[in-house]
């Protein structure tokens, strides 16, 4: 009787599982496709970079040029963005302060979005930015035929 109990239950979690990981690669195809677009449009290099984990940050670097936090200027978004994603995964287990860098690594993120939003939808940059935990892959997959609004894009 138990052993049918625990294989209903194995079967649930592993249906729950098979579908996140189906919404979770639909959300990752639409992102890449997205920044895939808008480098293409902008005549970045190596556009097809947006496909693949980590570098996509730097896409994203790339497309933003700047990044500014607060009153800080972060130099160099298209290597800064990669190289905190890389030590939130690495240095993210360190015991006490480890929960710092990820935090930061995710300000940086947000930051960047809001800053991609601000070239090409300036209008809505702070609701999709709002909006972008739940649905920004499909934002970004929105704006990619969009030209930049700002001038020195």
């Amino acid at each position: 009787m138990y052993e049918d109990n625990a294989f209903g239950l194995l079967a649930f979690f592993g249906a729950f599982a098979f579908v996140f990981f189906i919404i979770g690669l639909i959300f990752y195809i639409a992102f890449a496709m997205g920044l895939m677009t808008l480098a293409k449009r902008r005549g970045i290099e190596n556009a097809f970079l947006a496909f693949i984990p980590v570098a996509n940050l730097y896409i994203l670097g790339l497309l933003i040029k700047e990044l500014k936090i607060f009153s800080f200027d972060v130099p160099s978004p298209e290597l800064v963005l990669p190289g905190a994603s890389l030590a939130g995964m690495f240095l993210g287990a360190i015991p006490l302060i480890g929960w710092i860098i990820p935090l930061a690594n995710l300000v940086l993120f947000f930051g960047a979005m809001y800053a991609l939003f601000n070239i090409y939808v300036p209008q809505s940059a702070m609701l999709y930015t709002i909006l972008s935990p739940f649905v920004g892959p499909f934002l970004v997959f929105m704006i990619r035929n969009n030209d930049p609004v700002n001038a020195k894009y």
